[in-house]
């Protein structure tokens, strides 16, 4: 006897998944939900143009979607069925969330599926950037035996711009490290993160700059925060500070961080988020000093999609049983009364079965 097919149909159309991410991530869902896979490339935010009669099969057919938004732009027409949309990253500023509020469609951000990574690379580039690792490599490459001067992280004074579930983590490892910790964060009221002796909130953040030995920004892009560090911020910074960018590009001045860094006022930056991406050969940056450039690869982790994978699945699993999905940032609309129906028919007859 057949198994009776299951009634949640959840659509990955990312090319982020493997194989085995996609079998993981069957393996974590409800009984009552099945899987789907679109390797989609992700093409900086262009919108899929020619998707196979197969895949829009798929779409028409899905009622939770994991991919990124920007590249569906008609989503309420190739996917009619859909209730929600689980994003492939923890960023959404490009994506059109009044236009899926208009069409009842939910929104969840991959918010946290990648945090632990990217903080442990916050403090790769921390310690690379105090402890002079390029200027080592660069020595090396030339043959040549050299020492470099350089000073300890342990001591100097961290902030963290941002509270979220990266920034938290990077306030852990930098009060691990021996940093002295101060959050930044739009509700101070809710405390500091652990790790953070100190937690101030956005009117507060031109005080800090003077006492920003090494300054992490762990923001979203907003209104409030757009070229949050421009020149007058960045020569408010401590002589030889440290500045380590993983979150949008938009929070920096770029003409003048490289200012800065020319003229010495900079002890170094580590930017994994560029004005424009890929960045262009002719572009200043490449060449600045004291500047490491990674290609927004903090989040390239093989436990990524992992990660994701069982993030969804675990929302899936809450949006079926009725309870609050984390990283909601459009409601997520009830399971629809006939969906419902036909998960619990399929439950009693998995039940039977068993």
């Amino acid at each position: 006897m057949n198994a009776a097919p299951c009634p949640v149909h959840v659509v990955v159309a990312t090319a982020v998944f493997s194989a085995d991410g996609i079998a993981a991530m069957a393996e974590a869902l409800p009984r009552a939900a099945s899987i789907d896979w679109i390797p989609i490339p992700y093409a900086s935010g262009e919108g899929v143009t020619d998707l196979s009669d197969d895949a829009r099969s798929l779409l028409a057919g899905a009622h939770v979607l994991l991919g990124f938004a920007e590249q569906f732009p008609d989503l309420e027409t190739v996917a009619p069925q859909l209730c929600w949309l689980h994003q492939g990253g923890a960023g959404y500023e490009k994506v059109d969330v009044d236009a899926l509020s208009r069409h009842g469609i939910g929104f969840v951000s991959a918010a946290g599926a990648g945090a632990t990574g990217i903080a442990e690379f916050v403090a790769l580039a921390m310690l690379s950037l105090a402890r002079r690792a390029s200027d080592y490599y660069r020595a090396q490459q030339d043959r040549q035996w050299q020492r470099f001067p350089s000073a300890e992280l342990a001591g100097r004074r961290l902030t963290v711009v941002g509270a979220g579930e990266i920034g938290s983590r990077v306030c852990r490892l930098g009060a691990a490290l021996g940093l002295e910790v101060t959050c930044v964060r739009l509700h101070p009221e809710l405390g500091a993160p652990d790790g953070a002796s100190r937690v101030i909130g956005p009117e507060s953040f031109d005080s800090i700059l003077p006492v920003s030995d090494v300054m992490v920004l762990a923001a979203p892009l907003t209104d409030q925060t757009n070229l949050l560090l421009g020149g007058a911020e960045m020569a408010s910074l401590p002589t030889g500070a440290l500045i380590v960018n993983v979150a949008r590009a938009g929070l920096i001045d770029h003409g003048a961080l490289r200012e800065a860094l020319t003229a010495g006022r900079l002890g170094g930056a580590w930017l994994d988020v560029l004005p424009e991406e890929p960045l262009p050969p002719d572009s200043g940056l490449w060449d600045a000093p004291g500047l490491s450039i990674s290609t927004h690869n903090a989040v390239a982790m093989d436990s990524y999609p992992v990660n994701l994978g069982r993030q969804c699945a675990r929302a899936v699993a809450d949006w079926i049983e009725g309870r609050p999905i984390a990283h909601t940032v459009l409601d997520v609309p009830p399971v629809p009364s006939g969906l419902a129906a036909s998960i619990a028919a399929h439950s009693r007859r998995s039940a039977a079965a068993h």
